[in-house]
Formats: C-alpha cells, sequence, structure tokens
C-alpha cells in the first residue's frame, strides 16, 4: 500500500492526533502520563535557569521546577488541554521552530521524529533543534525502535491502530483498554499495517490522488458495483516498468468514517437500533407535520448519541516510522552541526543525546 508522505503525515498524524485528544473526560481526573526514566533523568540534569525547549510535547508533562520549559505542538487540542505552571506554551511545527538562533540550553525531541515520514523531514527538524540550541547544548532524541522485546514489525513504515470506545461520556469518550490475554505489543506488531510512502514528481503524485479518489467513488456507487461484477481489480492487473503504480490496497481510514448524508446516517443507525431508527426517519417528514424545530433537534442528538453508544470499538491508524539499530544514530550524525553523545535503547524506544558542536569545530 503506497501513500504520499504529505497525505500520510496530514492524515495518519495531525488529524488523529486532534481528535484523540478530544477525548479526554473532563469530568473525571486524568491519569498520570508515562514518563520516560531516561527522559526525565536528562530534564533533572540541567542547571538552574536553563531553558529547556519541548519538541512536540503533547500533554507537557515534563516539566522542572529549576529550569524553564518552552513547548510546542502542531495540536492545538492537545495544547488547549495542557496548561500548567512553569512551562510556556505556544503552537508550531517543528520543521519551523519560532525560536531565535542559538538560544536554548536544551531540547527535548521526544516520540516526535518517528511521526515524519521521510528521512529529509527528519534531518529537517534535527537541524531545526540544532539552529535553536546553543553551542555546547544537548538535545535528546527519543523514537520507536524496529527491534521490539518480544518481536519485530513487519516493516518500518507502518500504520498502528489505536483502539477506542465510541461512547461519549459527558461529551467525551474515554480509552478502552486491550484484551487482557495478549500483551499490547504482540498485539501492536501483529495488526500493524505495512506501507510505502511515495514522494514521486508532482505529476505522479495528483495521478495517484485522482485515481484513489475515483476507486473510492467507485466502491460506493451500487450502480457501477451492479453492472460490473466482475470486473477486474487494480491488484490484478500489471504495472509497466516507469509507470505510475496504482495501489495493490486500499489504505485503511485513519479515523472512523460516517457517511455525510441523512438518510445513509439513519440506515446505518437503523442496524444498530430499529427503534432509534424509526424516530429519526419521523424527522424527515416537513417540520409543520411534526415537532418544533428546536425539539427536532434535541431528539436527533439524543438518538445518535445512544446509537454511538452501541459501538464497541472503534479503530484509529497513526504513521510510524520505526527505527532499526544505528539508524537514529547515523541520522543525527548527517547533521554537521550534531555529534553523538551516547546511545541507549529504552522500554522499546532508541535514545540517542546529541551536542551541538561550536561552528568552529565543525568538520570541513
Amino acid at each position: 500500500m503506497s501513500i504520499s508522505s504529505g497525505n500520510v503525515e496530514q492524515e495518519y498524524v495531525h488529524s488523529i492526533y486532534s481528535r484523540l485528544a478530544t477525548y479526554q473526560q473532563k469530568e473525571h481526573k486524568p491519569s498520570s502520563p508515562r514518563i520516560w526514566p531516561r527522559v526525565r533523568q536528562f530534564v533533572d540534569q540541567q542547571t538552574i535557569g536553563s531553558v529547556i525547549l519541548d519538541v512536540g510535547c503533547g500533554e507537557a508533562k515534563y516539566t522542572s521546577q529549576k529550569s524553564h520549559v518552552i513547548g510546542f505542538d502542531t495540536c492545538s487540542e492537545v495544547l488547549s488541554s495542557s496548561k500548567k505552571e512553569n512551562i510556556d506554551l505556544c503552537l508550531a511545527d517543528a520543521v519551523s521552530i519560532p525560536i531565535r538562533d542559538n538560544s536554548v540550553d536544551a531540547i527535548l525531541n521526544v516520540s516526535v521524529i518517528h511521526h515524519l515520514a521521510t528521512t529529509a523531514r527528519r534531518r529537517q527538524v534535527l537541524q531545526e533543534c540544532s539552529r535553536c540550541l546553543r553551542d555546547g547544548g544537548q538535545m535528546l532524541i527519543y523514537a520507536w525502535a524496529f527491534e521490539q522485546p518480544n518481536g519485530k514489525f513487519a516493516a518500518q513504515d507502518i500504520l498502528v491502530p489505536w483502539n477506542m470506545h465510541e461512547t461519549a461520556i459527558g461529551g467525551r469518550l474515554p480509552k478502552v483498554k486491550f484484551h487482557v490475554n495478549t500483551t499490547k505489543e504482540q498485539r501492536v506488531i501483529a495488526a500493524s499495517i505495512p506501507i510505502n510512502i511515495s514522494d514521486g514528481s508532482v505529476a505522479q503524485r495528483w495521478f495517484s490522488g485522482v485515481l484513489n479518489k475515483v476507486t473510492s467513488l467507485a466502491d460506493q456507487l451500487p450502480y457501477f458495483s451492479r453492472r460490473c461484477p466482475s470486473s477486474p481489480s487494480y491488484s490484478d492487473q500489471s504495472t509497466p516498468t516507469g509507470s505510475v503504480s496504482s495501489p495493490i490496497q486500499k489504505l485503511p481510514s485513519a479515523a472512523p468514517q460516517f457517511l455525510p448524508t441523512t438518510n445513509s446516517l439513519i440506515s446505518g443507525i437503523k442496524r444498530w437500533s430499529p427503534m432509534l431508527g424509526r424516530r429519526l426517519a419521523s424527522l424527515l417528514v416537513p417540520v409543520e407535520e411534526q415537532f418544533a424545530e428546536e425539539l427536532s433537534q434535541v431528539i436527533m442528538r439524543e438518538s445518535v448519541t445512544e446509537a454511538m453508544a452501541t459501538l464497541r470499538e472503534v479503530t484509529f491508524y497513526r504513521f510510524y516510522h520505526v527505527f532499526k539499530e544505528g539508524e537514529l544514530a547515523d541520522l543525527v550524525d548527517s547533521v554537521e552541526s550534531l555529534k553523538v553523545v551516547s546511545t541507549s535503547f529504552e522500554h522499546g524506544n532508541w535514545c540517542v543525546i546529541a551536542e551541538k558542536v561550536p561552528a568552529n569545530l565543525i568538520r570541513p
């Protein structure tokens, strides 16, 4: 399965984190976020008064009483729920950091770089971080490893499922625990979907995008499927060398898709609850023959909420590039202003500490 680098980050990273951020329960105190010991140690080692830049800070869980932390993320929904003391938050992208040159003492790059689709973009982020870092300052990079304690992924570029319970509680959707008979790691490896990242020409990306849309539209048209019951699939046709390859399989939607038409929505709800389907269908009758508009909206809202509660599991997919041993260190070495200080493996992640080299010491 193939997808362009730009599309994979937008659809399977940014949009998914924005949606997941809205599913935190406001009425319950959130559980303590997972703190990686090596990252916590790195933060605590900084001197008093240091300025720490947290790249892709997310929930802003790494704070310090003796240092000033500046965090940024591309997800405004996450930032709006992450207000804490001793940390300044802003909306920004790691490929273009709004920080002055040589202005921070340390950088956290935790669980960010594995969401970037190409080597060039991953290197660009490291170059931006190096620009902001003072000479001699250090950056901790944390990324998911290809080699896991109980197995290996099928590929390095993968879509990883994230299971949720689609029942609204006070307007929020809580997370669902994984099944107890297997470890989370085993389930993630088994359920991950390998993909190919395409970074071809503009014409190729345009043609591929149009082809995907046409294929998707054809799948949704009953007339097309009735008239062509035995038409060969794209996977059955060979692709000449040098031509644009079409997707072998259809990529899963990053998030659950619901058809936008009223009739399609009601038809789907009838499968979950015939009674609710009848209630919603009654709203299609002209409003003068039914309830007032306000009452109709209330019924619609309550019915949809109740129907959604019948769903037991909804799967979201997030993109990851998992790093093989030595790959993350090699990426750091490819940035001339950075040098690797140490490399370690912790809880299925590669951890690299890099240091900024003064300009007069950079190798020619």
